[in-house]
């Protein structure tokens, strides 16, 4: 899998803030704190998960500890935060820690810590009304060369610490949660199957990902056995600064399929065949010659490729993949569970066949 780029140096610097901590030692969760992260983590086999304490001090009223995450499947390898609210709302993730930021408002250190670990410009917008656990809402806008891409998060009133997202409250089926989350962008995602399958199944790909290319075919594989019973998205998620031609690949595929919807899945098998040969030189050329190719009107074609909308769109889609804890691609999400897909995307055959028994 590719890790994200575009926030992989700020996930970074968190990993390393909590670093320096005593590393778990197989203290086992209680199971309250078990299924919280379960829930929140990709389905994954035989994981191991264990605890250690912070010894970092949070802000006032929250409370938290390292939890990590051990797998025979790498993917699944990782170290978080389970931090509670006051009001028992849970977050599990890599927050950013502010100190040592320069600045004096809080606008001011998230644009420092962003700029020293990511070398990007944000700016974020702070909403100072109190939610009920005493944090601030903060739209996190990043600024790149196709506009801002905005990720929702909170942050303490201080300033000490942003949790991108938000927390989930005790008693919200974090599935659902995370479907309803992602349901405007998937309204309008290239799909295929049953309008109401009783399994969805998004992927969370990247056009130029060569991880997403060779497991483009995983759930076409689910779908085949499974026809009429599964749905299948595929959620444009470019990693800009990893991958340069990423985002003009997708909105070519987004005006393809507005067009003509079964033309986009042969785009994206051509764009996955030629994906070595491909660069940011060629990219609109090749999209628009297919566009020619399969009579697209392409008067229609240019100006939905050029478009703010399906633009901001895709930002919007991303900041709030960011903000779900997407965190690589290709992802899978299966009716709001995130699900490892295993090698050759047998895990991931295995858990829709369970869930349609």
């Amino acid at each position: 899998m590719k890790r994200i780029g575009i926030l992989f140096a700020a996930l970074l610097a968190a990993s390393t803030a909590i670093a320096h901590e005593k590393a778990p030692e197989g203290v086992p969760l209680d199971e309250k704190s078990d299924k919280i992260v379960r829930q929140a983590l990709p389905v994954c086999g035989e994981m191991k998960l264990s605890r250690a304490e912070l010894q970092q001090k949070l802000p006032a009223g929250l409370t938290g500890f390292i939890v990590r995450a051990e797998s025979p499947r790498h993917n699944c390898d990782g170290q978080f935060l389970l931090v509670t609210a006051p009001s028992g709302a849970t977050y599990v993730g890599l927050p950013w820690f502010l100190a040592g930021s320069e600045g004096t408002t809080i606008e001011e250190k998230i644009q420092s810590f962003t700029w020293k670990n990511m070398q990007t410009n944000f700016t974020p917008v702070v909403e100072r009304k109190h939610n009920r656990d005493g944090l601030f809402p903060v739209m996190l806008n990043q600024i790149t060369e196709l506009g801002k891409l905005p990720i929702p998060a909170v942050v303490d009133p201080e300033g000490k610490i942003v949790f991108m997202g938000s927390f989930s409250a005790p008693s919200t089926d974090s599935s659902s949660g995370r479907a309803q989350a992602f349901q405007t962008f998937l309204a309008s995602a290239p799909a295929k199957g049953p309008a109401k399958g009783d399994v969805t199944i998004v992927e969370f790909s990247d056009f130029q990902c060569p991880s997403c290319k060779y497991s483009s075919g995983y759930a076409d594989a689910v779908l085949a056995k499974h026809a009429g019973r599964v749905r299948y998205v595929r959620y444009d998620l470019p990693l800009m600064q990893a991958h340069p031609w990423a985002f003009a690949a997708a909105a070519a595929g987004r005006a393809i399929y507005r067009q003509k919807p079964d033309a986009f899945w042969e785009f994206k098998k051509q764009i996955y065949a030629n994906q070595d040969t491909l660069n940011s030189f060629t990219i609109d050329d090749f999209a628009r010659s297919f566009a020619q190719d399969n009579e697209l009107n392409l008067t229609k074609y240019d100006a939905d490729v050029a478009s703010a909308e399906i633009r901001e769109e895709i930002l919007k889609g991303i900041g709030t993949a960011f903000a779900n804890q997407v965190r690589s691609t290709p992802t899978y999400m299966v009716n709001g569970v995130y699900v490892d897909p295993g090698a050759d995307g047998k895990a991931l055959e295995a858990y829709v066949a369970g869930l349609l028994k």
